[in-house]
């Protein structure tokens, strides 16, 4: 069974709103009722929901509902759904949500948070925090909801809300951590694993209205690792700091726990925040799976996260300034991990030029991706990926995606956020889409930003379904043909689009 996700996201993810921070001096005798709390106006209030339930899912949809004339969204998160979840929070007093995994799956065996949603209140009232569900699908597409859309005996839901009294204006608190306005907090991932290891992957999110990241360190051994500081905003109220590291030479002991990943924030407004981590691979020296996709697949593998402030704020009863200064000294000397040193690490032969999809490129140069789409039939749902890449070290060093456009459709949705992967879907039944004149369905745009490197972008469908039923694309497979072509181009790294030189690369039906 097809698993795409429905047509109420219907804005691409790329311009999903950022909320801002709302900080408030002084605590206001106005008061609101949220979901039978009474809260101060200007205070913060938690929406969230826990799930536990022995199915593996492999698909989630649904909706939260708030007054926008009382409460402000701050945040909206899905931690065990990270990799994967699209939102849209454009809609006043509405977050749409969906995520999907045909691979492994959500694992939520043991309870887990399912969705976290913050709010500040803004106005005096009562009010209600609500959710509804559209889709909750177990792993051979089965639902787990019952007639009532709510989840069935099978599933064990826990909704909590909780508020919170104004933050002082030299004071943000962290994953509960207080630290003071103008400072730097750091935040440590420590692993422990019984094999020693030869790459990782993952990402750190932030609230970036009050956090903005410094720097950052890595275990290593011979090759540097990679990191972004500022990667693609794909969250509303988050931001990104990825990273990568992979030595087939150097492997890294980690037998006794120790910091895999640290990032250090300036503390820049007072509020509430968070930062998570994500972990997307850890592999040992015979690419066996540690940990995937968020999930711990070995035994006697441990991850733990901390928030180190190097400074707290006094008690407002005490005059004493003693505070925990002396917490990140050891994440102080991280400049001096670039960009460019990872490729030490490969073996294979460097190629005398760079070149993007096989044409000639500059360093600087940005490069452009466009994929044609034509079917013979109006189509009511696909679902596809844009793939890139560096081939010359096997993964996205030198290449930075600038933008991704999607032909401007009803129920469409795009993730950008996986490492070397753009996500696209779409699915409309009342308004099919119609490919039956070739036109342009997505387009990315690239910088090159290393020499003598071989990259590379393809788009292909995983999903294409007429509304008659025929699959053009089922799971990969190409069932009836149709028009899938691609073309490369550069652009100057000037404001002009109108070189266009010769030499298309092209994929017709994959």
């Amino acid at each position: 069974m097809k698993k795409i996700l429905s047509v109420v996201l219907s804005v691409v993810i790329l311009m999903s709103m950022m909320v801002t921070g709302f900080t408030v001096g002084a605590a206001s005798t106005d008061k609101a009722t949220i979901n039978g709390k009474e809260v101060s106006v200007g205070s913060k209030v938690t929406y969230k929901i826990d799930l536990k339930t022995a199915s593996i899912i492999e698909s989630v949809q649904g909706v939260v509902n708030f007054d926008s004339n009382v409460l402000k969204l701050d945040s909206f998160t899905m931690p065990n759904t990270t990799s994967n979840y699209l939102t849209n929070t454009n809609i006043a007093g509405e977050v749409h949500y969906s995520a999907f995994s045909v691979d492994s799956g959500f694992d939520f065996s043991s309870q887990k948070n399912y969705i976290t949603a913050e709010f500040t209140v803004i106005k005096a009232g009562t009010s209600s925090i609500t959710h509804n569900y559209e889709v909750l699908d177990d792993a051979n597409s089965n639902t787990l909801l019952d007639s009532n859309n709510k989840p069935n005996s099978s599933v064990q839901e826990t909704t909590n809300t909780t508020v919170g009294e104004v933050v002082p204006s030299d004071t943000a608190i962290i994953n509960g951590v207080k630290c003071k306005v103008g400072s730097t907090v750091t935040f440590n991932v420590w692993v422990k694993a019984p094999r020693v290891a030869e790459d990782y992957q993952g990402r750190v999110f932030y609230t970036n209205d009050i956090l903005k990241p410094k720097s950052a360190s890595f275990k290593t051994n011979g090759a540097s690792a990679m990191y972004n500081l500022n990667d693609t905003i794909t969250y509303p109220g988050k931001n990104i700091v990825s990273y990568t590291w992979l030595d087939i030479r150097h492997s890294v002991d980690f037998s006794t726990e120790d910091k895999m990943a640290s990032v250090t924030f300036d503390v820049t407004a007072s509020g509430r925040g968070t930062i998570e981590s994500y972990i997307e691979c850890f592999d040992d020296t015979d690419d066996n799976y540690m940990i995937l996709d968020g999930k711990i697949v070995l035994d006697g593998v441990t991850v733990r996260t901390e928030v180190v402030p190097s400074e707290v704020p006094p008690e407002p009863t005490t005059t004493s300034s003693t505070t925990a200064t002396t917490a990140t000294t050891a994440t102080t000397a991280t400049t001096a991990t670039t960009a460019t040193t990872a490729t030490t690490a490969t073996t294979s032969p460097q190629p005398t030029k760079t070149t993007f999809n096989g044409k000639e490129v500059k360093v600087g140069e940005e490069v452009t991706a466009t994929y044609m789409i034509q079917a013979d039939k109006l189509c009511e749902d696909f679902q596809g990926y844009f793939k890139y890449g560096n081939k010359t070290v096997g993964d996205t060093t030198g290449i930075e995606l600038s933008k991704f456009e999607l032909k401007s459709m009803p129920g469409t949705m795009v993730n950008t956020a996986p490492v070397g992967k753009v996500v696209f879907t779409g699915s409309s039944f009342d308004k099919p889409y119609d490919f039956r004149t070739k036109t342009q369905f997505a387009t990315a745009t690239f910088k090159v930003t290393k020499a003598n490197c071989a990259y590379f972008a393809e788009a292909e469908m995983y999903v294409l379904s007429a509304v008659d039923g025929t699959d053009y694309v089922n799971q990969g497979v190409v069932k009836n043909p149709f028009t899938w072509e691609g073309s490369t181009y550069t652009e100057p790294t000037t404001t002009s689009s109108t070189t266009k030189p010769s030499g298309d690369y092209a994929i017709i039906n994959g």
